[in-house]
């Protein structure tokens, strides 16, 4: 049902244009073409075109309902991908696309993008009735959720829920639930000096932070819960006692209780490691990136979902994300949102892979969300 050339072509387009987080300008501007010929009542670029220093803002674009009494719902995704993702060259092989070279492919989340662009495409053509649907393409996602997280406010109000198109597995796929992040960074001071001539005026502040570490939780902590000791960074030579450490840790849980005593827990142990070094000292700065999501499966997004999956002859399949996403934001300061999974494998990578099928069926999906949506006023 879905026009496959034009999601081929639309794809190929959108993972050639350079979009880094901070750099979307360039897709932003296709985007708004594109949304523009599908008859979009508003197109909006949010934060005065400028988002936490990039050189975009958040692309929203509206279509009022054409029928009472039926939901409003959002469809996301974002505009911008990691590191390695100029000069992509797309290639399509045996049903899957992969990119030549040493470059990532971008179908994270270009292959959502195009998804929910096929879906109203779809959905304009076929003249179904709809509730009020607002598609939003963030910006920043890949760095920190910025583009949620600053999108401004009076544009997702009156959303009742939403679907972010940015996941892994094939159609179906659903993950209703994610944790809260912190990010940690301890700086330890020491004393430098000779390490030849006069180690004992030292303090290894290295030293420090590896006495801090072995007493500090790390990697899976259990199902909810993780933590990482991401960065380590100090010292300026071999023959000198390192005076500074900074060690930049995360932790996440979709527990926030657990969370708190996770975070408590690691800055104990880097209190109790800098007390053994009396010369040295230590500072502390912890700070809550994103709050924790959770979306019941008897929710209407979730039901929603499940019928546009059966029309499909799809089994929806729920589970829970141990990564942050734009539905983190979205739910925390407008509407009750889901992550979908598009059938992205391997992602942020060079091995990047997107079989053409999957990309075939998200964009199915998105319209049969809205699809299914009218028959809700029946």
């Amino acid at each position: 049902m879905v026009n496959t050339e034009r999601m081929k072509r639309t794809f190929t387009e959108l993972v050639s244009l350079y979009a880094p987080s901070k750099g979307e300008r360039e897709v932003c501007e296709y985007l708004k073409k594109k949304l523009k010929s599908l008859g979009a009542s508003k197109i909006i670029e949010d934060n005065d075109g400028s988002v936490n220093g990039g050189n975009c803002g958040n692309l929203i674009a509206v279509w009022n309902g054409n029928a009472p009494g039926l939901p409003s719902i959002a469809l996301t995704a974002h505009m911008d991908c990691v590191e390695h993702c100029k000069d992509i060259e797309p290639i399509l092989e045996g049903g899957v696309f992969t990119s030549k070279g040493d470059t990532i492919l971008g179908g994270d989340d270009k292959a959502g993008v195009t998804a929910i662009l096929e879906g109203i495409a779809l959905m304009k053509e076929m003249y179904i009735p709809h509730g009020k649907i607002t598609v939003i393409f963030t910006v920043q996602e890949e760095i920190g959720l910025f583009g949620s997280k600053y999108i401004e406010e009076k544009y997702i109000q009156g959303i009742d829920f939403g679907y972010v198109l940015d996941a892994d597995g094939p159609a179906g796929s659903l993950y209703n639930a994610g944790p809260s992040q912190y990010q940690l960074s301890f700086t330890l001071k020491g004393v430098a000096a000779h390490a030849g001539m006069a180690p004992e005026k030292g303090t290894n502040a290295i030293a420090m932070a590896a006495e801090a570490i072995t007493h500090c939780p790390t990697g899976r902590i259990d199902e909810e819960t993780t933590c990482n000791i991401g960065i380590i960074t100090g010292g300026t030579a071999t023959n000198i006692v390192p005076d500074a450490c900074v060690v930049r840790a995360e932790a996440r849980s979709r527990d926030p209780k657990k969370l708190e005593a996770l975070v408590d827990t690691m800055v104990h142990a880097f209190e109790t490691a800098a007390k053994k070094f009396p010369e040295g000292s230590l500072s502390v700065n912890t700070e809550k990136s994103y709050d924790a999501f959770l979306v019941k499966e008897s929710d209407p997004a979730l039901k929603l979902f499940k019928k546009a999956a059966a029309s499909m002859d799809k089994t929806m399949t729920v589970a829970k994300s141990g990564g942050g996403s734009d539905a983190n934001w979205f739910t925390a300061k407008g509407f009750p949102a889901v992550l979908v999974g598009v059938g992205m494998t391997d992602f942020h990578t060079s091995r990047e892979s997107l079989k053409e099928q999957d990309l075939y069926d998200a964009g199915l999906l998105v319209y049969k969300l809205i699809e299914e949506e009218s028959h809700l006023g029946e």
